[in-house]
């Protein structure tokens, strides 16, 4: 969901017995890196796309995308890095998985990688309808309680309902009983939308019962959705 749109703080732990750790002389003082990784839950790729925000011309060849469904599964992202302790690097603003296979890490340099005027391609017609998310006290307690054990959802809240959550391009959401729900892997956001405010109302587990894994979740995935539905007792 792009690493900007996160909280989410981690490290990067290198092999030990390669002098890997001598490569990471000199790279403490720099802020931001980049880091170049695998998809390696992915097991296929899409010549063709439909991004998080549209412009309302149809789906977008996947080279004109940061679609993480690619030919060669190869990823890469600019992360805040905050510290280096032995062989790890630890980063915060990422957009990693846990267990993330890393290819390399390469500074990030403003007078190299920056370049604020530059032509957007098809991203300069999407016009970005923003919204204000603003959270009731239950789904306060619950996200905060999910970032505690490394489940950050405010990045895919931002990215998916900030910005033209009507948008009939994608299915942002689905409607029921209880109102409207953003599925994010597993978890379930429940919320209402209020004129320019969108309000999240609750955070549910997709879980009924755990007899059999839901999409690509892992056991730490479940471990973290027992915990919590025994935590709220849902």
């Amino acid at each position: 969901m792009q690493g900007v749109l996160s909280q989410v703080e981690g490290f990067i732990e290198l092999v030990k017995g390669h002098n890997y750790e001598q490569g990471l002389k000199d790279l403490t003082g720099f802020e931001y890196i980049w880091v170049i990784f695998v998809f390696h839950l992915n097991r296929n790729w899409r010549p063709l796309t439909n991004p998080p925000y549209s412009d309302g011309k149809g789906k977008k060849g996947v080279f004109a995308t940061r679609s993480p469904y690619r030919p060669n599964p190869v990823g890469m992202s600019c992360v805040k890095l905050d510290r280096i302790e032995g062989n790890r690097v630890y980063i915060s603003g990422s957009d990693l998985l846990n267990n993330t296979p890393v290819i390399d890490i390469k500074p990030y340099i403003a007078d190299y990688d920056s370049f604020p005027t530059a032509r957007r391609g098809w991203l300069e017609h999407v016009v970005k309808e923003a919204f204000a998310i603003v959270y009731e006290e239950a789904a306060t307690r619950k996200a905060e309680y999910l970032k505690r054990h490394g489940v950050d959802l405010s990045g895919v809240i931002s990215s998916q309902l900030s910005h033209n959550p009507h948008d009939t391009t994608r299915n942002k959401y689905i409607k029921d009983a209880d109102g409207l729900i953003l599925r994010f892997k597993s978890w379930r956001l429940h919320f209402t939308i209020t004129d320019q405010t969108v309000t999240i109302k609750d955070i549910r587990s997709g879980y009924t019962d755990f007899s059999t894994a839901l999409g690509n979740d892992t056991s730490a995935d479940i471990k973290v959705h027992q915990l919590f539905k025994r935590h709220f007792r849902q």
